[in-house]
C-alpha cells in the first residue's frame, strides 16, 4: 500500500535514511532544548515579585536628580516620613514602607548577624505571604512584635514551636526584646524585598536626623493602586505635591529633583543593561530555534528528491496534492514532537548543572500555573507547520510522468539549491553573530574584573560589621589599633565607603567663587587616617589629609563653619568644576554648605557598578566617629583566609557579642557587580556553541547529500586529470561560500547589538575587529572540519567505481 499514517510513512523514511533522521531530529532537539532553557531563564528573570496575589497593584516611589554628576538611574529610596505626608494630602492612598538594615540577634551566649526589615503594620496585607502560625498583621500592631520566616524559626528554635518565644535584637547599638507572634512561609526566591525577620517601624528606634529631611534616601516607599490609570493619575499629581512640601524646605530644588512611580515587578530589572541582557537572551532562544527550523527545512528539501518516486506513485494511484501536503505536514509535526521529547530530556538533564553554575532555580513544570504542557503542544504544532510547509509544497508539486521517466531523482533544481544555500547563509549568519557577541561579552566581563579601578584591590579586606551600632567610638578605635597590630597588616583605615559598599551617599552642591553658574552635585565621603595609603590611590597633585595640618580634620573644624575645610577631590570633580589640571586645583577655594579648599587630587576610584560613571567625589578627613563606616585593611605575606581568621580573632577579643563580617574586596565586587554578568555570559556561550553546532549539523547533512549526488561528476573530473587536492578545493570552496557570505550579514548585526550593549558600561572595551575576525575564522574552520570527511571520501574515490555509481 502506498501512503499510510504520518507515523508509518515517517518510520519508513527515517529507517531508510538513518543519517538524515539523526541529523534532522538531533538538530531540532538541540534547538528546542536551547530555546526551552533560555525561555525558562527569561521567565525566571521577568518573574520577580509576581508570585503573590495583587502583585500588579504595587508601585514603587522613586526619586530623580538632574544635574552634573547625578546618576541617570532613579533612586529607589525616599525620605522616611514621606508616606505620611502623602496620605495627609491624599487620604485614600494606600501604601507601606520597607526599611532594610543589618542587626545582631542575641540568643543566650550566641550572636548572629541578620538582615532585618522594619515595615508598617499593614505590610502583610499588601504582601500576603502565607502564614504558618499566628497573624502577621496583628503581630505588627505590637511595638515588640516579631514576624519570622520558617527558615528563621528552624534556625533559632529548631523543632520547637516559635510562637511566644523571644529574641533580642540589637538595633543601632540598643538591645530590644521582641516576641515572635507569627511565622510565615519563606518568601519565594524571586522576591526582591525579603527578609527573615520583620518588625514594626517604631520611629524612636529607626528614625534618625534624616527621617524628615527632603532629599534623604532612608527607605523604600510602596504604594497600591487598583489599576494603571489610577497609578498614572497619582503620578501626574506628584509635581504639585512636591511644590507644596518638598521645594519650600530648600533641601531639594525645583528643576533638579522630581519623583515618579514604577511597578514593583520592574524593580529586579531596573537598569537598562539588565533589561537589554534579558531581552537579548530571549532573542537568542528564538533565533536558535529558528536555526533549527531552517536546518530541518534544508535537510527536508535536500532529501525531497529521494521520496519523489513515492509521491509519483501516490499520484498515479489517485492521490491529490492536498492529501500529499497533509501527509508530509503530519510527518513534520510528528518529527517535531519526537524532537521536542528529546529536547525536553536534554533540558531536564542540563538544568541541575545550569542552576548550580548560574545560581538559579529553573525547573520545568508541565501542568498547573506556569505549566509548559499546553505551550509545548502549541509549539509543536506551530514549529511543525512552519518547518514542514515548504518541503510539503515541494514534494507535492512533482509530476509523476517526469519523475518516473527520469534517470535520476530530482533535487529541486536551481531554485532548490539556492534555497538551501540561503538557509545555510542565514543559519551561519545568526551563529557567527552569536559568536561575536559572546566573545565581546566574555571580554567585557574579564575587563571590568581586571581593569585598573584606580586603587590596588589585591590584598584588601573589608570589615562590614564595623558600622554596627553597638560599637561606640572607643570600641571602634580599639578595633582599629588591634587591626593595625595584627601580623601581616600594613595599613588600615575607616571610611563611609568601600569597594562594593556605601551605606551613606550624601552629596553637596559646590561651585568655584568665580563660576557661580557651574554648580555640580558631588558625593561627600568622610574618611579616616591612612585612607589613600590603604587603598593605594593614585595621587595626581598635592597631599593627603592628616591631623598634622590645621583645617584638615572635619571633627575639629565642624564647630567653626566659617573657616575653610581642607579637602581632597578626584579627577572627575575637576572636570565638573571646570579646573584645567590637578596642579591648578591645589589651593583652589570652593563653596558649598561651607567654605572648602582643595589640598590634593587623586585619580578616580571605581568602587561601584562598572556600568555607572564615576562622579565627582569630595573626601573629608574625620577623626571622630564616622556614620555608616566600614574598616578596610591592607595585608601582605599571607592568604586571605589566614588574614580573615587573624582579624576575626582580634575582633572577638574586643567585641565578642558583635558578629564579625568581612570579605575581600575581590569577593565583594564579584558578588555585587560582576557575578551576574558572568553568569549571563555563560548562557550566551552555551547558546552560541549550540547554535554553531546546529548549523554544522545542517551543513554536514547537505555535504553528505550533495557529495553523494556528485560522485559521477567527480569521477569524470578525475578521469580528465583532476587531482584529489583539486577536488577537495572545489568541494570545500563551494560549501564554504555560504559561510563566507554569512559574515556580511553577521558583522553589521553583531556590531550594532554589541555597541548598544557596551554603551551600558562606563568602563568598557573597544569593539575591536579582532572579535569579528576571530569568530569568522573559527566558524570557517568548524565548517571545514564538518564537511572535510565527506569531501575527502568522494575526492579519494576511484574513477571507475564512481562512473559505475548510478
Amino acid at each position: 500500500m502506498i501512503g499510510g499514517s504520518p507515523f508509518l510513512t515517517l518510520y519508513r523514511s527515517l529507517t531508510r535514511h538513518r543519517l538524515f533522521a539523526v541529523l534532522n531530529i538531533g538538530g531540532l532537539a538541540l534547538g528546542i532544548a536551547v530555546f526551552l532553557i533560555l525561555f525558562l531563564f527569561v521567565q525566571f528573570e521577568r518573574g520577580y515579585d509576581r508570585q503573590l496575589p495583587g502583585w500588579n497593584t504595587l508601585w514603587l516611589l522613586q526619586e530623580h536628580r538632574v544635574g552634573p554628576g547625578e546618576s541617570a538611574q532613579p533612586g529607589l529610596f525616599t525620605m522616611g516620613n514621606e508616606l505620611l505626608q502623602l496620605q495627609a494630602d491624599y487620604p485614600q492612598l494606600t501604601g507601606t514602607r520597607y526599611d532594610s538594615m543589618g542587626v545582631t540577634v542575641l540568643q543566650g551566649p550566641r550572636s548572629f548577624a541578620e538582615p532585618l526589615a522594619a515595615v508598617d503594620t499593614n505590610y502583610f496585607r499588601l504582601f500576603p505571604f502565607p502564614a504558618l502560625a499566628g497573624n502577621p498583621s496583628q503581630t505588627l500592631q505590637e511595638p515588640n512584635g516579631l514576624v519570622i520566616t520558617q527558615r528563621a524559626a528552624t534556625k533559632y528554635f529548631g523543632d520547637q514551636p516559635a510562637l511566644g518565644r523571644e529574641l533580642t535584637l540589637r538595633i543601632n547599638g540598643e538591645d530590644y526584646s521582641y516576641r515572635v507572634g507569627s511565622v510565615i512561609a519563606d518568601p519565594p526566591m524571586q522576591t526582591t524585598l525579603k527578609s527573615d525577620l520583620y518588625v514594626p517601624i517604631v520611629p524612636a528606634r529607626f528614625a534618625n536626623e534624616w527621617w524628615d529631611h527632603w532629599g534623604s534616601a532612608s527607605l523604600t516607599t510602596l504604594l497600591q493602586f487598583p489599576d494603571k490609570s489610577a497609578a498614572h493619575r497619582f503620578e501626574a499629581a506628584l509635581p504639585g505635591f512636591l511644590d507644596r512640601h518638598a521645594f519650600p524646605t530648600g533641601n531639594v530644588k525645583k528643576g533638579k529633583y522630581y519623583q515618579s512611580i514604577t511597578p514593583l515587578s520592574a524593580l529586579h530589572l531596573a537598569t537598562p543593561g539588565d533589561r537589554a541582557t534579558v531581552v537579548t537572551l530571549a532573542l537568542m532562544g528564538i533565533l536558535t530555534l529558528l536555526i533549527a527550523i531552517m536546518n530541518y527545512i534544508n535537510l527536508a528539501t535536500a532529501r525531497a528528491g529521494l521520496r519523489a518516486p513515492e509521491v509519483a506513485l501516490r499520484k498515479v494511484f489517485g492521490g491529490v496534492r492536498s492529501a500529499i501536503m497533509a501527509q508530509f505536514l503530519g510527518e513534520a509535526v510528528v518529527t517535531v514532537f519526537v524532537a521536542t521529547l528529546i529536547g525536553l530530556a536534554f533540558a531536564e538533564l542540563a538544568l541541575p548543572l545550569l542552576n548550580t553554575a548560574i545560581g538559579t532555580s529553573l525547573s520545568i513544570r508541565y501542568i498547573g500555573a506556569g505549566g509548559l504542557a499546553l505551550p509545548l503542544i502549541a509549539m509543536v504544532l506551530v514549529v511543525g507547520l512552519i518547518a514542514g510547509l515548504y518541503p510539503a509544497a515541494i514534494l507535492s508539486r512533482y509530476r509523476p510522468a517526469r519523475v518516473l521517466a527520469a534517470a535520476r531523482t530530482p533535487d529541486g533544481g536551481r531554485n532548490g539549491t539556492r534555497l538551501r544555500q540561503a538557509l545555510i547563509v542565514a543559519q551561519f549568519a545568526i551563529a557567527i553573530a552569536f559568536g561575536i557577541s559572546t566573545s565581546v561579552m566574555i571580554a567585557q566581563v574579564a575587563h571590568v574584573r581586571m581593569a585598573d579601578p584606580g586603587f590596588q584591590r589585591q590584598g584588601l579586606i573589608i570589615v562590614r560589621s564595623f558600622f554596627d551600632g553597638s560599637l561606640d567610638h572607643a570600641a571602634q578605635n580599639d578595633l582599629m589599633r588591634a587591626f593595625r597590630a595584627t601580623p601581616g597588616v600594613t595599613s588600615a583605615t575607616v571610611a563611609q565607603n568601600a569597594p562594593g559598599d556605601q551605606f551613606t551617599t550624601n552629596g553637596d552642591t559646590v561651585w568655584l567663587p568665580g563660576k557661580p553658574t557651574v554648580k555640580p552635585s558631588m558625593m561627600t565621603v568622610q574618611i579616616g587616617p591612612d585612607y589613600f595609603k590603604t587603598f593605594g590611590a593614585h595621587r595626581l597633585a598635592g597631599r593627603s589629609l592628616d591631623t598634622s595640618h590645621g583645617g584638615d580634620d572635619l571633627s575639629v573644624a565642624s564647630g567653626d563653619r566659617t573657616g575653610a575645610l581642607n579637602i581632597v577631590v578626584n579627577r572627575t570633580a575637576l572636570k565638573e568644576l571646570g579646573i584645567a589640571s590637578p596642579q591648578a586645583a591645589i589651593g583652589q577655594a570652593i563653596d558649598g554648605t561651607r567654605p572648602m579648599r582643595i589640598v590634593g587630587v587623586v585619580g578616580d576610584m571605581r568602587f561601584r557598578d562598572p556600568r555607572e560613571p564615576v562622579g565627582g567625589v569630595i573626601y573629608m578627613l574625620d577623626t571622630a566617629r564616622i556614620s555608616s563606616s566600614m574598616a578596610t585593611i591592607r595585608y601582605t605575606g599571607v592568604d586571605a583566609a589566614t588574614m580573615t581568621a587573624r582579624l576575626e580573632k582580634a575582633w572577638k577579643s574586643i567585641a565578642p557579642t558583635v558578629p564579625f563580617d568581612a570579605k575581600t574586596v575581590r569577593q565583594n565586587l564579584w558578588q555585587k557587580y560582576y557575578q551576574q554578568d558572568a553568569r549571563r555570559s555563560l548562557l550566551f556561550t552555551i547558546g552560541a556553541v549550540l547554535a554553531v553546532a546546529i548549523g554544522c549539523i545542517g551543513l554536514y547533512g547537505l555535504a553528505a547529500f550533495d557529495t553523494s549526488r556528485r560522485i559521477r561528476e567527480i569521477g569524470i573530473r578525475k578521469t580528465l586529470g583532476a587531482s584529489t587536492r583539486d577536488i577537495l578545493r572545489l568541494l570545500i570552496g563551494q560549501f564554504l561560500r555560504p559561510v563566507v557570505l554569512a559574515n556580511l550579514i553577521a558583522w553589521p548585526l553583531a556590531y550594532f547589538a554589541m555597541r548598544k550593549w557596551l554603551a551600558g558600561f562606563d568602563d568598557r572595551i573597544a569593539l575591536s575587529p579582532a572579535y569579528f575576525l576571530a569568530a569568522s575564522v573559527i566558524a570557517a574552520l568548524i565548517a571545514i572540519a564538518t564537511i572535510f570527511g565527506q569531501a575527502w571520501r568522494v575526492a579519494r574515490a576511484e574513477p571507475a567505481k564512481a562512473l559505475r555509481y548510478e
